[in-house]
Protein backbone atom coordinates (compact mmCIF):
# COMPACT_ATOMS: atom_id res chain seq x y z
CA UNK A 1 0.00 0.00 0.00
CA UNK A 2 1.02 3.67 -0.51
CA UNK A 3 2.27 4.75 2.73
CA UNK A 4 1.74 8.64 1.69
CA UNK A 5 -1.55 7.97 0.73
CA UNK A 6 -3.68 6.34 2.90
CA UNK A 7 -6.87 6.80 0.30
CA UNK A 8 -5.18 4.95 -2.01
CA UNK A 9 -6.83 2.07 -3.70
CA UNK A 10 -4.10 -0.28 -5.14
CA UNK A 11 -5.14 -1.80 -8.65
CA UNK A 12 -1.67 -4.29 -8.82
CA UNK A 13 -3.54 -6.80 -10.81
CA UNK A 14 -4.73 -4.40 -13.31
CA UNK A 15 -1.26 -3.12 -13.39
CA UNK A 16 0.32 -6.32 -13.88
CA UNK A 17 -2.15 -6.84 -16.56
CA UNK A 18 -0.48 -4.23 -19.01
CA UNK A 19 3.11 -4.70 -17.84
CA UNK A 20 2.77 -8.20 -18.90
CA UNK A 21 0.71 -7.48 -22.30
CA UNK A 22 3.83 -5.25 -22.87
CA UNK A 23 6.23 -8.32 -21.65
CA UNK A 24 4.98 -10.68 -24.25
CA UNK A 25 5.27 -9.03 -27.00
CA UNK A 26 1.40 -8.70 -27.92
CA UNK A 27 1.77 -5.08 -27.95
CA UNK A 28 5.01 -2.66 -27.65
CA UNK A 29 2.29 0.14 -27.54
CA UNK A 30 -1.40 0.81 -25.10
CA UNK A 31 -3.72 3.54 -25.42
CA UNK A 32 -5.99 4.02 -22.44
CA UNK A 33 -9.11 5.95 -22.32
CA UNK A 34 -11.22 6.92 -19.90
CA UNK A 35 -12.95 10.20 -18.96
CA UNK A 36 -10.88 13.43 -16.49
CA UNK A 37 -10.87 12.32 -12.99
CA UNK A 38 -11.26 8.85 -13.13
CA UNK A 39 -8.32 7.94 -11.66
CA UNK A 40 -6.28 7.18 -14.58
CA UNK A 41 -2.50 9.65 -13.47
CA UNK A 42 -2.94 8.33 -9.63
CA UNK A 43 -3.16 4.60 -11.46
CA UNK A 44 -0.32 5.77 -13.51
CA UNK A 45 2.10 7.11 -10.96
CA UNK A 46 0.99 4.30 -7.52
CA UNK A 47 0.42 1.14 -9.44
CA UNK A 48 2.14 0.88 -12.62
CA UNK A 49 4.58 2.61 -12.15
CA UNK A 50 5.98 0.15 -9.18
CA UNK A 51 4.40 -2.78 -11.04
CA UNK A 52 6.92 -1.77 -14.20
CA UNK A 53 9.66 -0.78 -12.06
CA UNK A 54 9.77 -4.30 -10.49
CA UNK A 55 9.76 -5.70 -13.83
CA UNK A 56 13.04 -4.53 -14.80
CA UNK A 57 11.67 -1.49 -16.80
CA UNK A 58 13.23 2.48 -16.31
CA UNK A 59 9.81 4.23 -15.91
CA UNK A 60 9.08 8.09 -17.29
CA UNK A 61 6.18 10.14 -16.84
CA UNK A 62 5.15 13.14 -18.67
CA UNK A 63 1.69 14.52 -18.41
CA UNK A 64 1.12 16.96 -21.35
CA UNK A 65 -1.86 18.27 -19.86
CA UNK A 66 0.19 20.03 -17.34
CA UNK A 67 2.70 21.20 -20.51
CA UNK A 68 -0.08 22.27 -23.24
CA UNK A 69 2.10 24.86 -24.64
CA UNK A 70 4.80 23.12 -25.30
CA UNK A 71 4.72 19.12 -25.26
CA UNK A 72 7.88 18.71 -27.41
CA UNK A 73 10.04 19.93 -25.02
CA UNK A 74 7.97 18.38 -21.99
CA UNK A 75 8.80 15.25 -23.48
CA UNK A 76 12.81 15.76 -23.53
CA UNK A 77 12.83 17.58 -20.08
CA UNK A 78 11.28 14.87 -18.37
CA UNK A 79 13.85 12.45 -19.75
CA UNK A 80 17.08 14.63 -18.89
CA UNK A 81 15.30 15.13 -15.53
CA UNK A 82 15.69 11.30 -15.00
CA UNK A 83 18.95 11.17 -16.14
CA UNK A 84 20.75 14.61 -15.72
CA UNK A 85 24.33 13.62 -15.40
CA UNK A 86 24.05 11.03 -18.87
CA UNK A 87 21.84 13.04 -21.07
CA UNK A 88 23.59 16.95 -20.48
CA UNK A 89 26.49 15.81 -22.58
CA UNK A 90 24.10 14.12 -25.50
CA UNK A 91 21.91 17.14 -25.83
CA UNK A 92 24.55 19.95 -25.39
CA UNK A 93 26.23 17.74 -28.65
CA UNK A 94 22.77 18.16 -30.22
CA UNK A 95 22.45 21.40 -29.64
CA UNK A 96 26.17 22.75 -30.70
CA UNK A 97 26.42 20.72 -33.40
CA UNK A 98 25.60 21.43 -36.94
CA UNK A 99 21.67 22.97 -37.63
CA UNK A 100 20.72 19.51 -39.89
CA UNK A 101 17.57 20.17 -41.75
CA UNK A 102 14.67 17.47 -40.56
CA UNK A 103 13.51 16.18 -43.81
CA UNK A 104 10.74 14.05 -44.30
CA UNK A 105 12.02 11.04 -44.94
CA UNK A 106 13.00 10.70 -40.97
CA UNK A 107 10.50 13.41 -39.38
CA UNK A 108 7.88 13.82 -41.72
CA UNK A 109 8.25 17.45 -41.84
CA UNK A 110 10.55 20.29 -42.09
CA UNK A 111 10.83 23.79 -40.34
CA UNK A 112 9.23 24.55 -37.52
CA UNK A 113 5.73 24.82 -35.70
CA UNK A 114 4.05 27.18 -33.58
CA UNK A 115 2.87 25.10 -29.76
CA UNK A 116 -0.55 25.60 -27.98
CA UNK A 117 -1.24 28.74 -29.84
CA UNK A 118 1.93 30.85 -28.40
CA UNK A 119 4.14 32.97 -30.81
CA UNK A 120 7.23 32.53 -28.85
CA UNK A 121 7.26 28.50 -28.44
CA UNK A 122 7.84 26.73 -31.37
CA UNK A 123 8.41 22.74 -32.40
CA UNK A 124 11.58 23.67 -34.13
CA UNK A 125 13.97 20.90 -36.59
CA UNK A 126 16.15 21.19 -33.46
CA UNK A 127 13.69 20.10 -30.77
CA UNK A 128 13.16 17.37 -33.08
CA UNK A 129 15.91 16.14 -33.72
CA UNK A 130 16.78 16.27 -29.72
CA UNK A 131 13.61 13.87 -29.41
CA UNK A 132 15.44 11.53 -31.89
CA UNK A 133 18.37 11.63 -29.97
CA UNK A 134 17.22 11.46 -26.19
CA UNK A 135 15.42 8.42 -27.24
CA UNK A 136 18.14 7.39 -29.30
CA UNK A 137 20.00 7.11 -25.79
CA UNK A 138 17.29 5.14 -23.78
CA UNK A 139 17.12 2.63 -26.16
CA UNK A 140 21.02 1.58 -25.66
CA UNK A 141 20.66 1.72 -21.85
CA UNK A 142 20.90 -1.71 -20.04
CA UNK A 143 17.11 -1.87 -19.17
CA UNK A 144 14.15 -1.51 -21.12
CA UNK A 145 11.82 1.95 -20.88
CA UNK A 146 8.33 2.25 -20.28
CA UNK A 147 7.19 5.58 -21.26
CA UNK A 148 4.08 6.72 -20.00
CA UNK A 149 2.32 9.98 -21.65
CA UNK A 150 -0.56 10.88 -19.72
CA UNK A 151 -3.28 12.95 -21.79
CA UNK A 152 -1.99 12.33 -25.08
CA UNK A 153 -5.28 14.07 -27.01
CA UNK A 154 -3.12 17.37 -25.86
CA UNK A 155 -1.55 16.18 -29.27
CA UNK A 156 -4.68 15.55 -31.48
CA UNK A 157 -4.60 19.31 -33.54
CA UNK A 158 -2.12 17.66 -35.93
CA UNK A 159 -1.85 20.90 -38.17
CA UNK A 160 0.36 22.50 -34.79
CA UNK A 161 1.83 18.78 -33.39
CA UNK A 162 2.05 16.65 -36.49
CA UNK A 163 5.94 16.91 -37.11
CA UNK A 164 5.88 16.24 -33.01
CA UNK A 165 4.07 13.19 -33.35
CA UNK A 166 5.55 11.57 -36.19
CA UNK A 167 9.00 12.30 -34.46
CA UNK A 168 7.62 10.45 -31.53
CA UNK A 169 6.35 7.27 -33.41
CA UNK A 170 9.54 7.45 -35.51
CA UNK A 171 11.38 6.52 -32.55
CA UNK A 172 9.21 4.06 -30.92
CA UNK A 173 9.07 1.85 -34.51
CA UNK A 174 12.63 2.08 -34.13
CA UNK A 175 13.27 0.82 -30.70
CA UNK A 176 10.11 -0.72 -30.06
CA UNK A 177 12.11 -3.74 -28.57
CA UNK A 178 14.00 -1.21 -25.83
CA UNK A 179 11.21 1.35 -25.73
CA UNK A 180 7.43 0.58 -24.72
CA UNK A 181 4.80 3.19 -24.40
CA UNK A 182 1.40 3.47 -22.51
CA UNK A 183 -0.56 6.49 -23.41
CA UNK A 184 -3.64 7.74 -21.81
CA UNK A 185 -6.48 10.09 -23.05
CA UNK A 186 -9.23 11.47 -21.50
CA UNK A 187 -10.96 12.51 -24.62
CA UNK A 188 -12.31 9.79 -26.96
CA UNK A 189 -12.65 12.19 -30.10
CA UNK A 190 -9.20 13.15 -29.16
CA UNK A 191 -8.06 9.76 -29.15
CA UNK A 192 -9.78 8.80 -32.38
CA UNK A 193 -8.17 11.94 -33.83
CA UNK A 194 -4.91 10.59 -33.26
CA UNK A 195 -5.20 6.52 -33.62
CA UNK A 196 -7.88 5.87 -35.94
CA UNK A 197 -7.73 8.63 -38.47
CA UNK A 198 -5.82 7.07 -41.46
CA UNK A 199 -3.74 10.10 -42.11
CA UNK A 200 -3.21 10.92 -38.63
CA UNK A 201 1.04 9.76 -37.59
CA UNK A 202 -0.29 7.45 -34.49
CA UNK A 203 -2.63 5.50 -37.17
CA UNK A 204 -3.01 1.83 -35.86
CA UNK A 205 -0.46 2.58 -33.68
CA UNK A 206 -1.32 0.99 -29.91
CA UNK A 207 -4.28 -1.04 -28.96
CA UNK A 208 -6.60 0.95 -28.01
CA UNK A 209 -8.40 -0.60 -24.28
CA UNK A 210 -11.27 1.44 -21.90
CA UNK A 211 -9.49 1.76 -18.65
CA UNK A 212 -11.78 -0.08 -16.57
CA UNK A 213 -13.84 2.09 -13.62
CA UNK A 214 -13.76 1.78 -9.94
CA UNK A 215 -16.42 -0.57 -8.92
CA UNK A 216 -17.79 -2.38 -5.13
CA UNK A 217 -13.92 -2.90 -3.80
CA UNK A 218 -12.66 0.97 -4.27
CA UNK A 219 -15.99 1.96 -1.95
CA UNK A 220 -15.38 -0.94 0.43
CA UNK A 221 -11.59 0.43 0.99
CA UNK A 222 -12.38 3.86 0.90
CA UNK A 223 -14.95 2.76 3.73
CA UNK A 224 -12.21 0.89 5.55
CA UNK A 225 -10.10 3.92 5.29
CA UNK A 226 -13.11 6.01 6.65
CA UNK A 227 -13.56 4.04 9.28
CA UNK A 228 -10.07 3.58 10.65
CA UNK A 229 -9.94 7.37 10.69
CA UNK A 230 -12.96 7.87 12.65
CA UNK A 231 -13.77 4.88 14.53
CA UNK A 232 -17.23 4.86 12.32
CA UNK A 233 -18.86 2.65 9.89
CA UNK A 234 -21.41 4.16 6.92
CA UNK A 235 -23.86 1.75 5.34
CA UNK A 236 -22.30 0.18 2.58
CA UNK A 237 -25.45 0.47 0.03
CA UNK A 238 -25.66 3.91 0.63
CA UNK A 239 -21.77 4.80 -0.10
CA UNK A 240 -22.60 2.78 -3.45
CA UNK A 241 -25.43 4.62 -4.09
CA UNK A 242 -23.26 7.85 -3.10
CA UNK A 243 -21.00 6.72 -5.48
CA UNK A 244 -23.35 6.44 -8.24
CA UNK A 245 -24.82 9.87 -8.06
CA UNK A 246 -21.41 11.23 -8.20
CA UNK A 247 -20.69 9.05 -11.32
CA UNK A 248 -18.61 7.21 -10.31
CA UNK A 249 -15.84 9.66 -10.15
CA UNK A 250 -13.54 8.46 -7.56
CA UNK A 251 -12.22 11.83 -6.83
CA UNK A 252 -15.37 12.96 -6.20
CA UNK A 253 -16.45 10.57 -4.02
CA UNK A 254 -13.01 10.66 -2.23
CA UNK A 255 -13.78 14.20 -1.25
CA UNK A 256 -16.91 13.41 -0.35
CA UNK A 257 -15.35 10.98 2.57
CA UNK A 258 -12.58 13.55 3.61
CA UNK A 259 -15.55 16.08 4.01
CA UNK A 260 -17.46 13.83 6.45
CA UNK A 261 -14.20 13.05 7.86
CA UNK A 262 -13.38 16.70 8.46
CA UNK A 263 -16.97 17.37 9.78
CA UNK A 264 -18.10 14.47 11.60
CA UNK A 265 -20.96 14.43 9.64
CA UNK A 266 -22.66 10.62 8.32
CA UNK A 267 -25.11 12.37 6.49
CA UNK A 268 -25.16 11.67 2.73
CA UNK A 269 -27.61 13.44 1.30
CA UNK A 270 -26.08 16.55 2.96
CA UNK A 271 -22.26 16.08 2.37
CA UNK A 272 -23.48 15.09 -1.34
CA UNK A 273 -25.17 18.25 -1.78
CA UNK A 274 -22.50 20.19 -0.66
CA UNK A 275 -19.62 18.66 -2.60
CA UNK A 276 -21.83 18.48 -6.07
CA UNK A 277 -21.93 22.66 -5.09
CA UNK A 278 -18.21 22.72 -5.10
CA UNK A 279 -17.82 20.70 -8.03
CA UNK A 280 -20.14 22.91 -9.97
CA UNK A 281 -18.49 26.08 -8.57
CA UNK A 282 -15.23 25.00 -9.72
CA UNK A 283 -15.85 24.36 -13.02
CA UNK A 284 -17.95 27.26 -13.19
CA UNK A 285 -20.87 24.90 -15.92
CA UNK A 286 -23.19 28.11 -15.46
CA UNK A 287 -20.69 30.15 -16.94
CA UNK A 288 -19.85 27.43 -19.85
CA UNK A 289 -23.36 27.27 -20.99
CA UNK A 290 -23.91 31.02 -21.56
CA UNK A 291 -20.44 30.66 -23.62
CA UNK A 292 -22.79 28.37 -26.42
CA UNK A 293 -24.53 29.49 -28.96
CA UNK A 294 -28.41 28.80 -28.85
CA UNK A 295 -27.91 26.09 -31.70
CA UNK A 296 -25.31 24.55 -29.24
CA UNK A 297 -26.94 24.30 -26.75
CA UNK A 298 -30.46 22.73 -28.75
CA UNK A 299 -27.68 20.33 -30.12
CA UNK A 300 -26.49 19.20 -26.80
CA UNK A 301 -29.92 18.94 -25.02
CA UNK A 302 -30.95 17.05 -27.80
CA UNK A 303 -27.72 14.74 -27.14
CA UNK A 304 -28.49 14.41 -23.39
CA UNK A 305 -32.26 12.86 -24.44
CA UNK A 306 -31.66 10.68 -27.21
CA UNK A 307 -27.60 10.87 -27.89
CA UNK A 308 -28.86 11.52 -31.76
CA UNK A 309 -29.13 14.29 -33.88
CA UNK A 310 -29.57 14.30 -37.76
CA UNK A 311 -33.21 12.65 -37.64
CA UNK A 312 -36.32 14.72 -38.57
CA UNK A 313 -37.70 13.99 -35.31
CA UNK A 314 -34.32 15.25 -33.73
CA UNK A 315 -34.51 18.81 -35.34
CA UNK A 316 -37.90 19.13 -34.46
CA UNK A 317 -37.16 19.31 -30.82
CA UNK A 318 -34.04 21.88 -31.73
CA UNK A 319 -36.84 23.60 -33.34
CA UNK A 320 -38.85 23.62 -30.55
CA UNK A 321 -35.97 24.29 -28.27
CA UNK A 322 -34.88 27.46 -30.33
CA UNK A 323 -38.61 28.62 -30.81
CA UNK A 324 -38.56 28.81 -34.23
CA UNK A 325 -41.11 26.56 -36.92
CA UNK A 326 -40.44 23.22 -37.47
CA UNK A 327 -38.52 21.85 -40.63
CA UNK A 328 -36.02 24.94 -40.25
CA UNK A 329 -32.96 23.71 -38.48
CA UNK A 330 -31.27 21.72 -41.77
CA UNK A 331 -28.64 19.10 -41.37
CA UNK A 332 -26.09 21.17 -42.21
CA UNK A 333 -26.46 23.48 -39.31
CA UNK A 334 -26.50 20.78 -37.03
CA UNK A 335 -23.18 19.42 -38.57
CA UNK A 336 -21.66 22.57 -38.31
CA UNK A 337 -22.75 22.48 -34.72
CA UNK A 338 -21.23 19.12 -33.73
CA UNK A 339 -17.83 20.47 -35.51
CA UNK A 340 -17.50 23.12 -33.46
CA UNK A 341 -18.14 21.00 -29.78
CA UNK A 342 -16.09 18.36 -31.07
CA UNK A 343 -13.50 20.60 -31.93
CA UNK A 344 -13.87 22.06 -28.02
CA UNK A 345 -13.90 18.61 -26.76
CA UNK A 346 -17.10 18.83 -25.24
CA UNK A 347 -18.68 15.78 -27.27
CA UNK A 348 -17.30 12.99 -28.61
CA UNK A 349 -18.93 10.10 -31.01
CA UNK A 350 -20.54 7.30 -29.21
CA UNK A 351 -19.70 4.81 -31.67
CA UNK A 352 -23.21 4.88 -33.68
CA UNK A 353 -23.43 6.51 -36.46
CA UNK A 354 -24.46 9.82 -35.86
CA UNK A 355 -24.88 9.44 -32.30
CA UNK A 356 -22.77 11.11 -29.66
CA UNK A 357 -22.12 11.81 -26.02
CA UNK A 358 -20.76 14.61 -23.81
CA UNK A 359 -17.66 13.88 -22.74
CA UNK A 360 -17.38 15.12 -18.82
CA UNK A 361 -20.15 13.20 -17.02
CA UNK A 362 -20.24 15.76 -14.69
CA UNK A 363 -21.11 18.22 -16.82
CA UNK A 364 -23.95 16.10 -18.54
CA UNK A 365 -25.20 15.60 -14.99
CA UNK A 366 -25.13 19.63 -14.70
CA UNK A 367 -27.19 19.76 -17.99
CA UNK A 368 -29.88 17.63 -16.79
CA UNK A 369 -30.45 18.65 -13.52
CA UNK A 370 -30.72 22.29 -15.49
CA UNK A 371 -32.45 21.64 -18.66
CA UNK A 372 -32.91 24.98 -20.18
CA UNK A 373 -31.39 26.87 -23.45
Amino acid sequence: MDRNDIWHYQRTDLAQKYVEILNIGLSNALALFAPRRMGKTEFLRKDLTPAAAAAGYWVIYVSLWEVKGDPGQALIKEIQAREQSFFRTVVQKVRTGPKLKVGAGFMGAEGSLTVGGEEDKKISSQDLIELGEVMRHLAEGKRPVLLLIDEVQTLADEPRYGALVAALRSALDKYKDQIKVIFTGSSQEGLRQMFNKEKAPLYQFSQQLLFPLMDRPFVKHLLGTYGKITGNKLDENRAWQAFEELDRVPLYFRSLLEKMVLTGSQDFDLSLQEVRENIESAANYPEKWKSFSPMDKAVLLQIVESGKVYGKEHRANMDHTLGISTGTTKISNVQQSIRRLMGQGVIASSGGSGSYRIEDPTFLAWIRKNKKA
